[in-house]
């Protein structure tokens, strides 16, 4: 996290899949207006995938742009995380705050739905919105998988200490 919000500040588990429910209304109802937040997620053949979105969310619809947005993997060879930053500019970094819906980086750079009937379904595609790493990576995973384990992080504020981007957030970059 060096160079993010978050570097400096403890974190804490907004959401937990397993926890609070597979959908986009417990999902918004746990990290809306949070500030920036970590995704981590484990796929079913235990990859550990997630993202860095440095405006949170708020369920007012559009995109939340940042060029400081990435998407990361465990490098299984390695163990160390590998980050793949934002490209393209700042536009669809978050690419949908939709009330009804779950976690977008980019329209497809790493997409959870929490969609019923698929509400673990987790899609990939790198390269349009998100650099595709020193492997070429066209995926964090091949295309599509199962999640068993999903969770946000979010910086420990204190009250009335002032949240950054737990409000709207003006995209000059969108239609």
């Amino acid at each position: 996290l060096k160079n993010t919000q978050l570097e400096s500040r403890p974190l804490v588990i907004a959401y937990d899949a397993n926890r609070f429910g597979w959908n986009p209304s417990s999902f918004h109802s746990c990290v809306d207006g949070k500030g920036a937040a970590i995704v981590v997620a484990t796929t079913r053949d235990n990859k550990i995938i997630g993202g860095y979105n440095p405006k949170g969310w708020a369920s007012l619809g559009g995109a939340r742009p940042s060029v400081a947005a990435f998407l990361f993997y465990v490098d299984r060879r390695s163990g160390k995380f590998q980050k793949l930053q934002k490209v393209g500019g700042g536009g669809l970094a978050c690419a949908r705050d939709d009330p009804g819906f779950g976690i977008s980086f980019g329209p497809d750079g790493l997409v959870i739905a929490l969609q019923a009937g698929r509400e673990r379904l987790a899609q990939s595609k790198l390269g349009p919105y998100f650099e595709r790493g020193p492997e070429e990576l066209g995926s964090l995973f091949g295309g599509s998988t199962e999640l068993v384990d999903l969770k946000v992080l979010v910086g420990e504020y204190k009250a009335g200490e002032e949240i950054p981007y737990s409000g709207g957030v003006l995209d000059m970059t969108s239609g």
